[in-house]
């Protein structure tokens, strides 16, 4: 019964992604942005590495599973994270910089923009330089979906090195002639 649960939740999510316009960054482009593809891609590795635990609550409309497990596809769970980045070519003058650093960031889409990511903030940690807690709104609409995931990110500094320890995702999706269906999901990584 979990696994189908979450993998009603992670299709939902993965069906929102999909209607998002993929656009790869070239790694070796001037980042005009904080870089958190870069980051979100390191802590991949990183957990890939020390499987950790993961207690994880999944909300579904009224429905809600709880789960603790090793096994899990970093990748797929931290994707969102890296859908938030917005160095994309395309994105380089789309955003307003409201703060730039050293340890805050803050992004907005600008007025007439129709961009997947609405806005993108930062906190970084004073040394490292890399974030302690991410949080970014995504929208996807077209017309016959329409959907807004909240998602934020924090990690903590162990050993000099910054470790993403719990992350969430927030939102909501509409189909077009079906009622509106909110859900969240809440992970708590144990390292």
């Amino acid at each position: 019964m979990h696994y189908r649960f979450f993998t009603i939740v992670a299709a939902a999510l993965l069906f929102s992604l999909v209607s998002c316009r993929q656009e790869e960054t070239r790694d070796d482009a001037p980042k005009a942005y904080y870089d958190l593809k870069g980051f979100i891609e390191n802590q991949i590795v990183y957990l890939n590495e020390k499987k950790p635990e993961v207690s994880k609550t999944a909300t579904l409309g009224s429905k809600r599973e709880s789960s603790k497990t090793r096994e899990v596809d970093w990748k797929k769970e931290l994707e969102l994270f890296v859908q938030a980045d917005i160095n994309k070519p395309s994105y380089r003058q789309s955003y307003e910089v409201i703060q730039n650093g050293p340890l805050h960031y803050e992004y907005r889409v600008k007025p007439g923009n129709d961009l997947p990511v609405a806005y993108l903030k930062i906190d970084s940690d004073s040394v490292l330089k890399q974030p302690l807690r991410v949080e970014a709104l995504m929208r996807a609409s077209n017309k016959v979906y329409n959907s807004e995931k909240r998602v934020v990110l924090n990690a903590v500094k162990r050993n000099n090195l910054m470790e993403v320890n719990a992350y969430d995702v927030t939102g909501y999706q509409k189909l077009i002639f079906v009622e509106k269906k909110s859900f969240s999901i809440h992970g708590e990584i144990g390292l």
